[in-house]
C-alpha cells in the first residue's frame, strides 16, 4: 500500500486536490463535461509529465499547504493505468504535504473495471471508488448511453466493496416515462448494494448536448417541476429510512461517512484545458 513522504511544508490551510483525466470510451448524450473520445492510445507517460509541470506552477502560486483530500475525476479517470494513478499521487506529495490516511477518491465507470486494475489503484494510493452506475435496468442504460449493462454494474459494485475501504455509486433519477413506483423499487435495490454513500442526480438537459437537441425538438421529454419534485420527496424518504439522509442536495451517507470531496471544487484544480496546452494536444 502507497504511503506518501512530502517536503515538511507548514500544515495549514489545507485544501483538496482535483485532478481530471479528459478521455472516455464514449460521450454520454446528457454529457456536458469537459471529456472526449480518443480512437488511438492516450500518451499516458506524457500526460504525467504534464501533470507534473501543473502541479509545480500552482505550489509556486499556493505556498506550503496542506492537502486534505484528492479528487480523480473525469472523463473516466479510471481509464488511466494504475502506474499513472501512483505517479501523480506521488506528485501531489512532492508539492504539498500529502498525510497518510486523507480520503483519495477516483470515479470509475463500471464499463472499464476488472479487479487487477482495481488493485493496482489501490495499492497506488486510492482508498474510496465513486461508480456511474446511473441505472439499475438495462433499459434505462441504453438510453442514458452507458456501456454498461446492470450485470457490469452489480459485478463493479461488489468489486469496489471488496477492494476499497470505501464507495460510492451514482444514480440518474426523473428519466422520461419513469414513474415514482419504478424509481422507488430502483432506489429500494440500489440502497440494498450500497455500503454507506450514494449520490442521486435529476436528469438536467444541458445545452450543447444530444439530448438537448432532442428536448429542443420535442423527441425527448423530461418529468415537469411537479413530477420532479414527487421523486425527489420519494428520494429524501427512502434514504432517510435506511438511514442514509441528505447532506448536500445529492449526497446522501450514513453517519460520519460523508466524502470529502464530492466535486471538483477543491482550492487547487489540475485543469484539462492547461494540461492539453502544454501536452500539445
Amino acid at each position: 500500500m502507497a504511503t506518501f513522504s512530502s517536503i515538511g511544508d507548514s500544515m495549514d490551510p489545507g485544501f483538496g486536490v482535483y485532478v481530471h483525466w479528459p478521455f472516455c470510451a464514449a460521450k454520454c448524450p446528457y454529457c456536458d463535461f469537459n471529456s472526449h473520445v480518443r480512437h488511438q492510445p492516450v500518451d499516458q507517460p506524457r500526460f504525467v509529465s504534464a501533470f507534473l509541470t501543473e502541479m509545480a506552477e500552482a505550489r509556486r502560486l499556493s505556498g506550503p499547504r496542506t492537502v486534505t483530500s484528492v479528487f480523480m475525476g473525469g472523463g473516466t479517470p479510471s481509464l488511466m493505468d494504475p502506474a499513472t494513478v501512483e505517479a501523480v499521487l506521488n506528485g501531489i506529495a512532492k508539492f504539498w504535504h500529502m498525510p497518510d490516511g486523507i480520503e483519495i477518491t477516483m470515479e470509475a465507470n463500471p464499463s472499464s473495471v476488472e479487479a487487477t486494475r482495481f488493485r493496482g489503484y489501490r495499492a497506488a494510493g486510492v482508498n474510496r471508488v465513486s461508480l456511474g452506475v446511473q441505472a439499475l435496468n438495462d433499459r434505462d442504460l441504453k438510453f442514458l448511453g452507458r456501456l454498461h449493462n446492470v450485470e457490469d454494474a452489480l459485478k463493479a459494485i461488489g468489486l469496489a466493496r471488496d477492494i476499497f475501504p470505501r464507495m460510492s455509486f451514482d444514480l440518474i433519477y426523473a428519466r422520461p416515462n419513469q414513474t415514482v413506483e419504478e424509481w422507488e423499487r430502483e432506489l429500494n435495490q440500489a440502497v440494498s448494494y450500497a455500503v454507506d454513500h450514494l449520490s442521486l442526480y435529476q436528469l438536467t438537459i444541458e445545452e450543447g448536448t444530444p439530448f438537448y437537441g432532442l428536448h429542443k425538438a420535442g423527441k425527448l421529454i423530461v418529468p415537469d417541476g411537479e413530477q420532479s419534485a414527487v421523486l425527489y420527496e420519494a428520494t429524501q424518504e427512502i434514504t432517510e429510512g435506511f438511514g442514509m439522509p441528505a447532506y448536500e442536495v445529492s449526497n446522501h451517507a450514513a453517519p460520519g461517512p460523508k466524502a470529502a470531496t464530492t466535486s471538483p471544487t477543491g482550492a487547487m484544480a489540475t485543469m484539462p484545458a492547461l494540461v492539453r496546452a502544454r501536452t500539445g494536444g
